[in-house]
């Protein structure tokens, strides 16, 4: 939705392969988002990570009971460093450089399509 009043959105529409919508359309979906916000976060650089499944929140809250209970500074530091990591591995979006971008969406493309550098 359009969080700003003044400020109306563009359009941008792209052919695809029914195969490939088919999976932008599931990638998306297992993102947690519409196909639009999927691909706009893919072309601005970003690597949207697909929903963790309900097992890994359950597991989360166990381990947070855990840490709540009379434990040792050392298990507590360790347990705190594990969930930074699952954080890391598994939650946060990192934003790929530009160079990155290219380089993986040269990989798709057949060697005889399209320019072969967009430097």
């Amino acid at each position: 939705m359009n969080r700003n009043e003044k400020e109306k959105l563009a359009r941008i529409e792209i052919r695809v392969k029914p195969k490939e919508k088919e999976i932008v359309c599931r990638i998306a979906k297992a993102c947690g988002l519409s196909v639009s916000e999927y691909v706009v976060k893919r072309a601005l650089g970003y690597e949207p990570k697909a929903v963790q499944p309900d097992a890994f929140f359950d597991f989360y809250g166990k381990l947070c009971e855990l840490l709540n209970r009379e434990i040792s500074p050392e298990t507590e530091a360790a347990a705190l460093k594990l969930f930074d990591e699952i954080y890391a591995e598994l939650i946060d979006t990192p934003k790929q450089t530009r160079k990155e971008i290219v380089r993986e969406v040269a990989a798709w493309q057949a060697p005889d399509s399209g320019p072969s550098s967009l430097d």
